[in-house]
């Protein structure tokens, strides 16, 4: 048996600590408040006897488990305050606050789902590897445990509940910020493993936002409020994303150089965005109308700081009360994806920056991180301008005479199939047989 005092860089710590060997496995720990080297000895010898007793039938792990606390020091952490100490870690990068905010709800829902189905599991250490695999399959299954989101407009509560289904990335974001908790806590709580680790993520399937079209965009402009309107104009003229346009500051707005020079939410990195006429209109106005407040959209910032999905809720509702589709069944998924949102208003602005030949480095300057969908989309539109361009300043081979040839209509090959794609979607099997059959007949 062996006890002792560690030493540290300011002297002996007060209390003893031991350390021993049994069935080949090394046991070290704290005796807290044993500063006397006799009483050391006597709580080394009762921990190391419990050890002996129980590990005729007990595995190492289990054994480990049930005295973890005298074995490891750790103290006890409340699952309700694991989040908020973990902030206190320190970290290599500071991460933004949407973000703190984001991973502090999924932090809840697994307290909600614990409280619920566990109600006497309070400590984090306590949490085993059956309760976290419980809680993923339950997500991915179901999605959110607590799907109810309250929040206040205009000092009015209100409320809504959340769909049913997370993807696959939603649930693999909830599980890792769960776990990273777990592993920001492990000594401090004394825990034996992370009951998180070891559990396989889901493969990150992704479907593609599509881009607005001209006709889309001229319904929303028309039937747009006043909270829905401001956020489609920022965004079609700047390709910010959600957060950034929500949270977008007056001092971030050049008026003088009718630049908006931004530091983005997701990717930390600077972006410096022109400032084109109807948006500086635009941006003039709402300075009038939002008095002192330093966010350019203060009731949107408000819901988007409180809880960012608020902002896509009603985004959604919007544009699905104006028969704008806004999700569509994949093959070999149980839940419809999301292609029209937010989000879209930047692969719109590629669309038609493609459309109209800006330049691509100009477009990803503006853009900032630009994802292999969107650069396929921008090239896509930019090579057919191009193409018919080029194909316009041909010499007259033939000597043939043009003068009456009508201008043929500009169609987007491409739009006319997105549209003919989606139509298809909400067809009935029947109409389908007859639509098949005359598409037929036209070959």
């Amino acid at each position: 048996m062996t006890v002792f005092k560690q030493k540290t860089s300011k002297g002996e710590t007060r209390d003893y600590h031991y350390a021993f060997m049994s069935s080949g496995k090394t046991y070290r720990g704290v005796c807290k408040g044993c500063t006397l080297k006799k009483t050391a000895l006597d709580y080394e010898k009762n921990i190391k006897a419990k050890v002996q007793e129980l590990s005729t039938n007990k595995t190492v792990k289990a054994l480990v488990e049930n005295f973890r606390q005298d074995m490891t020091g750790g103290s006890d952490i409340l699952i309700t305050d694991a989040y908020e100490l973990s902030l206190k870690k320190p970290k290599k990068k500071q991460p933004a606050e949407q973000l703190i905010n984001a991973k502090r709800s999924y932090w809840r829902d697994f307290i909600d789902y614990m409280a619920h189905y566990y109600p006497d599991i309070t400590k984090l250490a306590d949490v085993r590897k059956k309760h976290a695999e419980e809680y993923i399959q339950f997500i991915r299954k179901n999605g959110r445990f607590n799907k109810k989101v309250s929040y206040k407009i205009k000092r009015k509560a209100t409320s809504y509940q959340r769909p049913g289904n997370l993807s696959n990335r939603s649930c693999n974001a909830f599980h890792q910020a769960i776990s990273e908790v777990f592993n920001k806590l492990y000594i401090d709580a004394g825990l034996i493993e992370n009951p998180f680790a070891g559990i396989e993520k889901q493969n990150n399937e992704t479907e593609s936002r599509e881009a607005f079209t001209e006709k889309e965009l001229k319904l929303i402009a028309k039937k747009a409020d006043d909270f829905v309107k401001p956020i489609f104009v920022i965004g079609i003229a700047t390709a910010l994303r959600e957060g950034d346009i929500c949270t977008l500051k007056w001092k971030e707005i050049n008026f003088k150089t009718s630049l908006i020079r931004r530091k983005m939410l997701k990717t930390r990195r600077f972006v410096q965005i022109p400032i084109l006429p109807p948006l500086q209109n635009f941006l003039l106005e709402q300075r009038d109308r939002v008095n002192d407040s330093e966010y350019v959209l203060p009731e949107q910032a408000a819901i988007y700081l409180k809880n960012s999905s608020g902002i896509s809720w009603r985004v959604k509702n919007f544009l699905e009360s104006i028969k704008i589709k806004t999700t569509k069944k994949v093959p070999g998924r149980s839940r419809a994806v999301s292609i029209k949102d937010v989000h879209s208003l930047r692969h719109t602005f590629c669309y038609y920056a493609g459309v109209y030949s800006i330049p691509f480095l100009v477009v990803k300057g503006i853009v900032g991180h630009v994802s292999p969908q969107m650069t396929e989309l921008y090239q896509q539109h930019a090579d057919n301008h191009m193409k018919r361009e080029k194909l316009m300043q041909m010499p007259d081979f033939m000597g043939l005479d043009i003068s009456d040839v009508k201008e043929l209509p500009q169609a987007n090959d491409n739009m006319l199939r997105t549209e003919l794609a989606q139509q298809i979607e909400s067809l009935p099997d029947d109409v389908l047989s007859k639509a098949l059959s005359y598409i037929k007949k036209l070959k």
